[in-house]
């Protein structure tokens, strides 16, 4: 059922308007927004849900929120409760300074519930098909000042915090890098790019490796704090992997045989 997703979700955003001026309380008084990274998120998160929620109902889907809002994912798309297909979907945003500056994401975490199924997750991972990421790329506006507040006549008198605002839809393998987020978390980082192109189409290692080999390198990918570590890069993991004497476990079943091969033509071998 996900073949639509990324169709239709780039149809459906052509019709949002991504001017937000604050949060307007019971006096019609504006309040501003500034810059902080975190409100922009959920601004953008705001957005893209009636987007989804409109996806899901032309397919007879449910999209449902998860309760808490510290586990993953963001979004879960399904046919009901029980469905062992569900679509998880992410938001993620960051900022760029220039046009030349590296687009990065952190994608989750790889220390949970990809290693024991359920901690730190809605359902459990297994019972997800499909894992969507939703970026947003800005540039923010720093003339735009939190705290300020207008009447709701001076609205148009409001600097919009940031500008210059793209988006993608990808599936998380394929955006994904080699490397956590940051030094001191266990989350996934994206691969590195300028390109906001490569991000679209996708254009990741793990695009060539497959779902499964992404879902291999992150479960055991040594934890931060770990004595010892058998990989820390791609190469090292591939190297990791092909001296392995039986497949390594996975939360689900997988073609062993399928990722060596993935494996040796990723390597031109």
């Amino acid at each position: 059922m996900e073949e639509f997703l990324i169709t239709e979700f780039y149809e459906n955003m052509k019709n949002v308007h991504f001017g937000a001026y604050g949060i307007i309380d019971a006096d019609s008084r504006i309040h501003t927004l500034g810059t902080d990274s975190k409100i922009i998120g959920r601004v953008f998160e705001m957005l893209a849900q009636p987007v989804l929620e409109e996806i899901a109902a032309a397919h007879g889907l449910i999209l449902k929120t998860p309760e808490s809002q510290t586990v993953y994912p963001d979004f879960v798309m399904m046919t009901d409760e029980a469905s062992k297909e569900k679509i998880a979907i992410d938001i993620k945003t960051t900022y760029i300074d220039t046009a030349q500056s590296s687009i990065k994401f952190t994608l989750g975490s790889f220390g949970s519930y990809m290693r024991n199924n359920t901690k730190n997750i809605e359902y459990t991972y297994t019972d997800y098909t499909r894992h969507y990421v939703i970026g947003f790329v800005y540039k923010r506006n720093d003339a735009a000042q939190a705290s300020r507040v207008y009447s709701y006549e001076d609205r148009t008198k409001i600097e919009f915090p940031y500008s210059n605002v793209r988006y993608f839809i990808q599936e998380k393998y394929k955006i994904a890098g080699d490397k956590p987020g940051s030094g001191n978390t266990e989350n996934i980082g994206s691969f590195p790019t300028r390109i906001f192109q490569d991000l679209v189409d996708g254009n990741g290692p793990f695009s060539r490796l497959g779902a499964d080999a992404f879902d291999l390198y992150w479960k055991h990918y040594p934890q931060y704090r770990a004595a010892s570590k058998a990989y820390t890069s791609l190469d090292g993991f591939m190297d990791w992997f092909l001296q392995q004497e039986t497949a390594p476990e996975l939360l689900h079943e997988y073609n062993y045989e399928k990722i060596i091969e993935n494996i040796r033509l990723f390597r031109g071998r």
